[in-house]
């Protein structure tokens, strides 16, 4: 019974069973629910300060008040959880004047920050985090900005320089990302920021321009990067950026390309990425020619995991390089979790050298390197797949089925690619 567990026993699972920051429903309240089970669920969870460490909260115009119930609970984490250094996620549901009721709770424990979420800040959230300065932040190691224009024009209400959070201490950080984040063409302060990310592990981050250093960014520490161009952008390739950086410890890439900034052959492949673990190719790929994808997948023999989304490429000859024509010829043959997409029909040709591959990948003949693979089928706007799709679910049922191997179907995917999801180097 969970109510006779130790004290010390049921704190961790407690802990492991908050949910994402993402899944605002359950987390702002999960802890006081923990709390009111029982007596010994509630003595538990109010001696375990990091319980209350985990906070998710929204400045609307309804809980500006004073007296609002999330300025309340918000008040009650705060204070439960003792000093143990703070993650949260501080949401701005639209422009909510100067009554930031929850950013100046926050702001009085700015010690204690240590991993930030901060989505659709306006104008004043921006400016309440301009002011003090980087020793305001002694614990802070990931900043996370989400939905934001910068744009010379809103730089400038924040004060005379024109300068963007000023006083974030960046070389601390070991994880920085920009999601849905734009800056102006006159990009000189997304690349001053990106200059002082000397410690950075994980970043990510959508660029409009070329940095225009002549030496290349050092990043010694960073292992993950996913890195794109905004779309807006038709001379630009992803090459120009990766040229910008010198990241010679890199584990994982993901690159997310569109039709106006592709990428070209890539080839012969740059150094610094030729030991890569993970690759993650996203988007619109029909810049990558049959040749340049052998280019890549023969230089970057090291790959442990990799995601590409099937959008205009040639889908047969990509499975027909990944299976085995014996033990002693295959690329990459370290792989172990292999991702893919499909938005459109897939031909029968194209299953065919989808289950011949699988069979030599995962089956005793090659050897069963491969542990894991993924299809996400695109749901169309009917919701229904189409009857090509439903042919390749099945069929990798069956596989599944009869194998036992580890092959996950989702027929409902409605994420557009893999831009969005993290590398946690589960298979290095």
């Amino acid at each position: 019974m969970a109510s006779s567990l130790a004290p010390e026993i049921l704190s961790e699972i407690f802990l492991a069973c908050i949910p994402a920051l993402d899944d605002n429903d359950l987390l702002a309240y999960f802890p006081y629910r923990v709390s009111h089970v029982c007596h010994h669920w509630r003595t538990t969870a109010l001696g375990f300060p990091k319980l209350w460490s985990f906070l998710d909260v929204e400045q609307t115009q309804e809980n500006q008040e004073c007296d609002s119930e999330e300025l309340f609970i918000l008040k009650a984490y705060l204070e439960r959880s003792g000093q143990h250094p703070l993650t949260f996620r501080l949401a701005c549901s639209y422009e909510t004047l100067h009554y930031q009721t929850l950013l100046v709770c926050l702001e009085e424990h700015m010690a204690r920050w240590q991993n930030v979420y901060i989505q659709s800040p306006d104008e004043y959230t921006l400016q309440h985090l301009e002011y003090g300065d980087p020793s305001d932040y002694p614990m802070l190691r990931t900043l996370v900005c989400t939905d934001r224009r910068f744009d010379s024009d809103a730089a400038s209400a924040y004060d005379s320089e024109g300068s963007v959070l000023h006083s974030i201490p960046w070389a601390q950080l070991k994880q920085y990302h920009e999601i849905q984040v734009s800056w102006s063409p006159d990009c000189g302060r997304q690349w001053e920021i990106m200059s002082q990310l000397t410690n950075v592990v994980d970043l990510r981050a959508s660029f409009y321009a070329k940095c225009q250093n002549e030496e290349a960014i050092e990043m010694p520490h960073l292992r993950f990067a996913s890195l794109a161009i905004d779309e807006n952008k038709d001379k630009l390739k992803i090459e120009d950026i990766i040229s910008c950086f010198h990241f010679p410890g890199i584990q994982g890439l993901n690159l997310k390309l569109t039709d106006t900034c592709p990428m070209g052959a890539l080839s012969p492949v740059p150094d610094q990425l030729k030991r890569l673990k993970i690759l993650r190719l996203c988007g619109s790929l029909k810049a990558i020619s049959n040749d340049a994808l052998l280019g890549i997948l023969t230089e970057i023999q090291g790959l442990t995991d990799l995601a590409m989304e099937l959008r205009q490429i040639d889908i047969t000859y990509l499975f027909t390089l990944l299976t085995p024509n014996n033990s002693e010829s295959v690329l990459i043959p370290h792989l172990r979790a292999l991702r893919t997409t499909a938005f459109i029909p897939v031909a029968d040709g194209e299953l065919d050298a989808l289950l011949e591959m699988l069979r030599q990948r995962f089956g005793k003949v090659y050897g069963g390197r491969l542990e894991r693979f993924e299809f996400l089928l695109g749901k169309s706007p009917r919701g229904e797949l189409d009857a090509s799709a439903s042919t390749m679910f099945y069929k990798l049922e069956e596989l599944k089925t009869t194998e036992g191997w580890d092959i996950r179907v989702d027929k409902e995917w409605q994420i557009y690619d893999f831009w969005g999801a993290e590398m946690d180097g589960e298979f290095l």
